[in-house]
């Protein structure tokens, strides 16, 4: 592989690493690139959790720095979270993500307009009292559902992860976004340990994206600890993503309708 795409490999990574610790998504840009540059699904799949576990070590540090994270109740989520994704790690290494992607698709859809429709929800002030919702068994159920995709395909997962802790655990935007960077982080360790163990990582194409989204991360969390507006453009940003996810999801099947 020439120099202008180990170039582009690791300028996509620093903007992954970014987006992932705002928002999350930035799998949906990594695993298509790693199988663009001819890593087999499987093996892209796989390649970018070694990324993904990086960059949640220099975010979540970042954020512990500035004091930005308060666990409390969380502990619960991440355990519900970190079951479901070590299922979901086992079953990505024995089946085709086909029909659990097509089903995110869908997902997204739904999730941008509940997003678009209930903006106050998302934009609440994280100093303002909440009533976290930690033990509810719905939240454990969507917790569950969340970590067990991100265990399977990771791309998106952080969407869905801060939909269940915003919408229905009843966090503000900022303290999700950091407890997502470490729910992430706890799931992250033992659903690497799969692919290690099935052998589906490149190591090379890892040490490029896993030093670029650690620099991504750490801009990404510098940026959510110290701007102002972070909220703000954290819900911007999300919208933007899944936009973009969505017109990529469906884009291509909507030109085969064209066609002569």
């Amino acid at each position: 592989m020439s120099l202008f795409y180990y170039t582009l490999t690791f300028l996509v990574s620093i903007f992954a690493g970014f987006v992932n610790t705002l928002v999350g998504s930035g799998s949906l840009l990594m695993i298509p690139l790693l199988m663009a540059l001819g890593l087999p699904a499987p093996i892209a799949n796989g390649t970018n959790r070694v990324a993904v576990f990086i960059q949640s070590v220099v975010g979540v540090s970042t954020f512990f720095s500035h004091k930005k994270i308060k666990i409390g109740g969380g502990w619960w989520l991440i355990g519900v979270a970190t079951l479901g994704a070590i299922g979901g790690g086992w079953l990505a290494t024995q089946l085709s993500p086909a029909t659990l992607t097509e089903l995110i698709g869908v997902l997204m859809v739904v999730m941008l307009g509940i997003i678009i429709l209930k903006p106050e929800r998302w934009l609440k002030d994280s100093e303002t009292p909440q009533q976290e919702n930690n033990l509810h068994l719905l939240t454990w159920f969507f917790m569950f559902l969340s970590g067990f995709y991100g265990g399977f395909i990771q791309g998106g997962v952080g969407i869905f992860l801060l939909a269940t802790l915003v919408l229905q655990a009843n966090y503000p935007l900022a303290k999700a976004n950091a407890l997502k960077l470490i729910i992430v982080l706890v799931y992250a360790a033992p659903v690497l340990l799969i692919f290690m163990y099935y052998g589906q990582i490149d190591w090379s194409m890892a040490a490029i994206t896993s030093t670029g989204q650690a620099l991504g991360a750490y801009i990404g969390a510098k940026f959510a600890t110290q701007h102002k507006d972070a909220n703000l453009w954290t819900y911007r940003l999300l919208v933007i993503i899944l936009l973009l996810a969505i017109l990529q999801f469906y884009l291509p099947r909507w030109l085969v309708y064209f066609q002569p």
